[in-house]
């Protein structure tokens, strides 16, 4: 009873009991049922009976079976009581009480064990289905040098033209036997076990009740306390070898910020130009209503202007002023290979194969180690398959970019953009762009989680997510200086749009 509490978590309040008339009314309906197969298996029994025991030849051994006679009077023997005792135990049960019902099940017990034994010998001198009985398997069937085929022996015996239909009535006569045994079986197994007491040996439920617990319990209970750790067990090797592994983070070839040499001199040829760009707040007005990408090539029109539009000592603040007044604040998003601000006003459709990065990095989600076990470990194999999303990120799909990209080797702009995902990715599970008092938190629970493995699940097919670009696992995060605290949540886009410093900006790789 603890093995099933264990493995099934259900615990019975008490075993239920057997009720003579349900007992009586099993009994009966199984008995009125047998009545035909039994009447049809015993006529078949009989008459491959008589017709081995008048043919010696068919007894012979060699080249035949020692026990071809035996096993026939056996099975004739055990069904051919079957039917009129079918009737007779049938009144029999309307007046037997107590233990007299038990005498019952000893009779149906002893002409099924009978017909099993008969039925058991025939199975070693005949085929097991109609399959043996085609032409070439009944006249090849278990020959003995030079003698003949069993069935072929039968045949001329019986002066039928091919072995085939001696076989057929062999193998007939065979299965109507097995199929007898069985529902003899089951009606002595009734009336055995017809104990009415709840807590006896003999409550027909309670050997049923083992039988099913032997049978079926030790492959449920490894099934849901093992398989699963062994699953989990598995994974997480994957996952600590990548960890040991080479894993190279994505280098990137850093453009230097440019910075005025004001010592050596700047030839500005509109000096009054200059000096009214370098005021931000007229700045801000002049591209108000602009396009980014057109921001980008005015201020390429000489080293000062450069200066003046994007000063590299102040970038970090100049950044998210101009974009924020660049391009419609409507349609304003980011163009996907160079990350400049882009509007429907300035941007270029074209259609283009994805990139995995995309759907990584906005919606692949971590889960702790408790919710990747309960979600995807503790299931059958299958239940939760892993992550198939990746048929569909090398589609050709629309996608809108920036007139410079449009002009760029695309297969050249999408590694380098899949080098930025990569980085993404790991920025992502290290939480680099949250406060310092957050962390990541589980995608189920959302429960904060802590240094040591990553387990990552999908957000469209809710699979599990076994791509590289995931880091296994992420360390202890770094804490903030504790002054610092408050400016860190303003800086938090500022440092998002920095990344790409003056790469970003021009365009440039």
């Amino acid at each position: 009873m603890k093995v099933l509490e264990g493995c099934f978590g259900w615990r019975p309040s008490k075993m239920p009991s057997a009720e003579r008339k349900h007992t009586l009314v099993w009994l009966w309906i199984l008995k009125w049922v047998m009545i035909v197969p039994v009447a049809i298996a015993a006529f078949k029994a009989k008459s491959t009976y008589n017709f081995v025991r008048n043919h010696e030849e068919l007894q012979r051994s060699p080249p035949y079976d020692n026990n071809v006679l035996l096993s026939q009077l056996l099975v004739y023997v055990g069904i051919m009581p079957i039917f009129p005792w079918i009737f007779i135990s049938s009144v029999l049960l309307i007046y037997l009480k107590g233990p007299w019902l038990f005498l019952v099940g000893i009779v149906d017990l002893g002409l099924a064990v009978t017909t099993a034994i008969g039925a058991g010998m025939e199975a070693k001198y005949l085929p097991a289905s109609y399959d043996g009985c085609k032409p070439a398997k009944a006249e090849a069937w278990q020959v003995h040098g030079d003698y003949k085929s069993f069935f072929v022996q039968a045949a001329e015996l019986q002066g039928k033209k091919s072995p085939q239909g001696a076989c057929k009535d062999f193998v007939t006569a065979w299965t109507l036997a097995a199929g007898v045994v069985f529902f003899q079986m089951l009606a002595a197994y009734i009336g055995i076990f017809s104990d009415e007491s709840e807590y006896s040996i003999l409550n027909p439920f309670r050997p049923l009740f083992n039988l099913i617990l032997i049978i079926f319990g030790p492959p449920f209970w490894f099934h849901v306390h093992v398989s699963p750790r062994i699953r989990f067990t598995y994974r997480y090797i994957i996952k600590f070898f990548r960890r040991v592994g080479s894993q190279r983070k994505p280098h990137f070839v850093k453009s230097a910020p440019y910075t005025p040499k004001y010592e050596e001199g700047i030839h500005i040829s509109n000096p009054k130009l200059q000096e009214v760009l370098v005021i931000e707040h007229v700045l801000l007005n002049v591209v108000d209503y602009l396009h980014y990408e057109d921001v980008i090539h005015f201020s390429l029109t000489s080293k000062a202007v450069r200066e003046a539009v994007f000063p590299g000592r102040d970038l970090l603040h100049r950044l998210p002023k101009l974009q924020k007044r660049c391009c419609e604040t409507d349609t304003k998003k980011k163009c996907l290979y160079c990350n400049k601000h882009i509007c429907t006003g300035c941007q270029v459709e074209r259609q283009l194969s994805g990139l995995s990065g995309t759907r990584h990095v906005t919606t692949c989600q971590p889960y702790c180690r408790g919710c990747y076990y309960q979600q995807f470990s503790r299931h059958q194999r299958g239940y939760k398959k892993p992550c198939k999303c990746y048929t569909t990120d090398r589609e050709l799909c629309f996608l809108g970019i920036c007139r410079t990209c449009n002009l760029r080797d695309f297969n050249e702009m999408q590694e380098t953009r899949q080098k930025r995902y990569e980085q993404q990715a790991r920025d992502k599970a290290e939480g680099k762009f949250l406060a310092p008092n957050e962390n990541v938190k589980c995608g189920n629970c959302k429960q904060d989680l802590k240094s040591g493995t990553r387990w990552w699940v999908c957000g469209k097919c809710k699979g599990e997510c076994r791509d590289k670009m995931h880091p296994p696992y992420v360390g202890k995060k770094r804490l903030s200086d504790v002054e610092m605290a408050e400016t860190h949540n303003e800086k938090v886009e500022e440092l998002e749009s920095s990344r790409w410093k003056w790469s970003t900006i021009f365009g440039v790789r």
